[in-house]
């Protein structure tokens, strides 16, 4: 799995509005300055690594960059196009319907259609494909809903057909008043923080929440005798335990599960609170952590307000699940010794009733390879089931 890397706030001046680097921005200006399309997509993805450590940067300084490696790879007469390429004389604003207007970005519909479970590079086409069209008609403003009807149709005739279908239920659900619940389970050291933060960067969901975090909270508020099993790390929970024997009305199979159970009966309040406050100030909410439970959470009484995706990762190797957990070892030094390479055979037995339940329970199991196959796959996941309550609707372009 590839290291997660800062993501790039860009500063134009003189205004100093900020925005995040957009490798499809790049594209488009490099293909201005007659890069083909892989050409400049090689080069947009070689910028996003060079500023993988950068934090801010300045359109100027950005642009810059840009030359420098282009002439770097290319020679001088394709910096000297870009450097010397006019930007489009006049901007395209898009009327959100609300009495609010904003240009319209090749960048942020190539985001919006990954979100739609399109690959990048279908994205990227598809956006230029729809500012290219915009352009040969003349249009200088657009109303939202005939923009999103020029989408579909350049999705359709790009041969996206199953794209445009879901581009269409994704218009739907964005226009309703149900936020988007996503619960990220699986065993410790499987990479759920890096792929909720792709996920929350995919879809521009602004709250993620940990169960982790949730259960320190609850922790803090107690007395260790009250809630004993919150003391330790899921996997050594039982030592919590006076009799580790029966966890309510179900007999475990093992003391680290039975202190598992104990531990997720403390955190599942919170858990339920958390998504509850989330769908009334119908805010999209990602959770996640190892206390995910979907089959243990009271979920039917908030599946009319909210579409709710619960998803279990997994590593399916043990070799390469210990060789994760000691590198995250490496990384945090203060994490608790529960959590290191020596306790594998837990983590291992907990991972294990865990995928047992879920696959009962018909809740997706994705096994997390590498960082984006993961977060492709979940975000075709969520768009499914986005259009099992929304179907596509042409009559919602109208």
């Amino acid at each position: 799995m590839r290291n997660k890397t800062t993501k790039t706030i860009v500063i134009k001046l003189p205004g100093g509005d900020r925005t995040p680097f957009l490798r499809g921005i790049t594209v488009h200006s490099l293909m201005r300055a007659n890069l083909d399309f892989d050409d400049a997509y090689a080069m947009a993805q070689e910028m996003r690594d060079i500023l993988s450590n950068t934090k801010e940067i300045s359109s100027r300084a950005l642009k810059a960059k840009i030359a420098k490696q282009l002439e770097k790879r290319f020679g001088k007469e394709p910096r000297a196009a870009y450097e010397t390429k006019p930007e489009l004389n006049q901007e395209i604003i898009v009327n959100t319907g609300t009495g609010q207007h904003s240009p319209f970005s090749e960048g942020l519909l190539s985001h919006c259609l990954e979100a739609c479970a399109l690959p990048h590079d279908i994205a990227l086409k598809g956006a230029r494909k729809v500012h290219e069209t915009l352009r040969a008609t003349g249009h200088r403003q657009i109303a939202h809903r005939a923009l999103r009807r020029i989408i579909y149709g350049c999705l359709r005739e790009y041969g996206n057909e199953e794209g445009a279908k879901r581009y269409l239920s994704w218009r739907q659900f964005r226009n309703s008043s149900r936020p988007l619940i996503i619960l990220i389970g699986g065993a410790s050291g499987v990479g759920k923080s890096t792929i909720t933060s792709e996920i929350a960067y995919r879809f521009g969901i602004g709250r993620a929440q940990s169960t982790d975090m949730m259960r320190e909270i609850i922790r803090s508020y107690f007395a260790p005798h009250v809630v004993p099993t919150l003391g330790y790390s899921s996997c050594q929970a039982w030592r919590g335990l006076p009799t580790p024997e029966q966890v309510g009305s179900r007999k475990a199979s093992s003391p680290i599960i039975a202190g598992f159970l104990s531990q997720f009966g403390n955190v599942k309040p919170a858990v339920e609170a958390t998504i509850n406050r989330a769908i009334s100030e119908n805010q999209d909410l990602i959770i996640d952590g190892i206390h995910s439970l979907p089959w243990e959470l009271e979920l039917d009484k908030f599946r009319k307000r909210a579409i709710i995706v619960p998803i279990m990762l997994a590593v399916m190797r043990k070799n390469l699940l210990a060789k994760q957990l000691a590198s995250r070892a490496r990384e945090q030094i203060s994490r608790k010794p529960s959590y290191h390479p020596e306790n594998i055979n837990d983590i291992w037995e907990l991972q294990y009733f865990l995928l047992g339940e879920a696959d009962q329970s018909r809740i997706p199991i994705i096994p997390n390879w590498n960082i984006e196959s993961t977060t492709n796959e979940l975000t075709k996941l969520i768009s499914r089931e986005i259009m099992k309550y929304y179907p596509p609707n042409l009559h919602s372009l109208h």
